[in-house]
């Protein structure tokens, strides 16, 4: 893994988890994987197996990936908006496409249960950032130009929905603590200063192995 850093974000619906994730790979900086990434290289990647049993075709396809500037290119890539339904099948080849976008890169993954996907990585540091019920309603109504009872129900949905997801892919609860490193309410506080303690906290916690 050559010393790299990967940093997950688990996030609520709702928190701004992909903003403060895109974020925090400027700033350190570092390839940035989310969902949207993920469908992208799932739906390369079986076309590529649909057309040609070849190893060659395959190997050449992960090695183009490595050259995407989506990966890097964050000033001209801003990610979906969150969809309604977060746990849709998951692609039997998920966690090797995540871990192959991240390869030997410092990298920031959002979502997709990143969180115990790299769990054998050395340098894991892993986030999750959540906010009051009435913060993320808030972000909703003007996410989606809603009114306050579909807005209510839209959340609730993509609660249950990316809630079952991690289950379904880690075995766990998203919602528990133990699972990460640090927890941040966002509606408590600053993006930019949460940011700024993830980034002192990757710091200091690695600065003895620079």
């Amino acid at each position: 893994m050559s010393g790299q850093i990967v940093l997950t974000v688990g996030t609520q619906p709702g928190c701004g988890g992909a903003e403060i994730g895109q974020r925090l790979a400027r700033r350190m900086p570092a390839v940035y994987v989310d969902k949207k990434a993920v469908v992208k290289v799932s739906e390369g990647l079986d076309a590529v197996l649909k057309n040609s049993d070849d190893a060659r075709s395959k190997s050449r396809f992960w090695e183009l990936l490595g050259q995407t500037p989506i990966l890097t290119n964050l000033e001209s890539y801003i990610p979906e908006m969150r969809s309604v339904v977060s746990d849709a099948p998951v692609h039997d080849k998920e966690e090797e496409i995540l871990l192959k976008l991240v390869g030997k890169n410092t990298a920031v993954v959002v979502g997709r249960g990143g969180f115990y996907r790299f769990r054998e990585y050395q340098k894991l540091v892993r986030i999750f950032i959540s906010a009051d019920w009435d913060y993320r309603l808030e972000n909703y109504k003007r996410f989606y130009s809603l009114c306050r009872e579909d807005a209510e129900s839209l959340l609730v949905t993509t609660d249950q929905a990316t809630e079952r997801y991690i289950r379904k892919v880690t075995g766990k609860d998203m919602l528990d603590i133990r699972n990460y490193d640090l927890s941040f309410n966002v509606s408590k506080i600053d993006f930019n200063l949460v940011i700024d303690m993830i980034l002192d906290y990757v710091h200091h916690r690695f600065r003895k192995e620079a």
